[in-house]
This record gives C-alpha cells, sequence and structure tokens, in this order.
C-alpha cells in the first residue's frame, strides 16, 4: 500500500460502566483530552484511548471496537482501501467536529476477520 499509516490513531473500548472505565485508564495515568457526557478521548504520551457508553445493539463492554490508524492524506488512503476492494462500512470519509480540538477526518474498513479497522487523520 503507497499510502501507509503513519502512526496508532486511538484504540475505541465501548464501556458498560462509562465513568468506572474512564476512571480506571486515568487510575493507569491517562488523561482526559476531550470528555463528552457519552465519551472520552484520553491520552497518555502517544496514545489515545476513546471510551464511550456502550450501546446495548453493540459488542460487550470491554470489547475493541475498532482500531485507528493515523493518516497524513486520508483521501489517498481511501482510493487505495476502495481499490483494493475491502469493504468500507462508513459512508465514504467522514468528518467527525465534535471531538474538537482533536477533529478528524476518518473512514472505517473491515479487515480479513470483520475487524473494524479506521483511517483518521486528525486536523
Amino acid at each position: 500500500m503507497k499510502n501507509t499509516p503513519v502512526g496508532l490513531a486511538h484504540v475505541a473500548i465501548p464501556a458498560g460502566n462509562f465513568t468506572e472505565t474512564v476512571d480506571f485508564y486515568k487510575d493507569l495515568g491517562f488523561n482526559p483530552v476531550v470528555m463528552h457526557e457519552f465519551s472520552c478521548i484520553l491520552n497518555n504520551g502517544n496514545c489515545y484511548l476513546e471510551i464511550y457508553r456502550r450501546r446495548t445493539d453493540e459488542k460487550q463492554a470491554g470489547a475493541i471496537d475498532h482500531i485507528a490508524l493515523q493518516s497524513n492524506d486520508i483521501d489517498a488512503a481511501y482510493e487505495e482501501i476502495v481499490d483494493l476492494g475491502y469493504t468500507v462500512v462508513t459512508d465514504g470519509i467522514e468528518s467527525n467536529e465534535m471531538f474538537a480540538p482533536r477533529s478528524n477526518r476518518f473512514f472505517i474498513f473491515l479487515g480479513p476477520n470483520n475487524e473494524r479497522i479506521e483511517f483518521a487523520q486528525v486536523k
């Protein structure tokens, strides 16, 4: 792949008990970067976690929802993933402005085991 990822953007974890989960990762040295009533981005060094309130139709609490890889050129990466025939599960490239100041453009596709992989380009 020409437009390879340049690093890990974040790991998303659905939480059965949102407050307890956020507090647990805070105790491990993670600091909240962005906090909403239903989701939180935490940081420790160059590692980011996205903790969100689990919805009943989603995976069990604690299961990793997706792995997000950082991209320097999201448009080229998207074209290449589509050309390679991978299944994109988002509506093309989407934008997530609610996590400002870490707003990003992203898309999610399926890996060979139906794992969800996100490519994200942070503004």
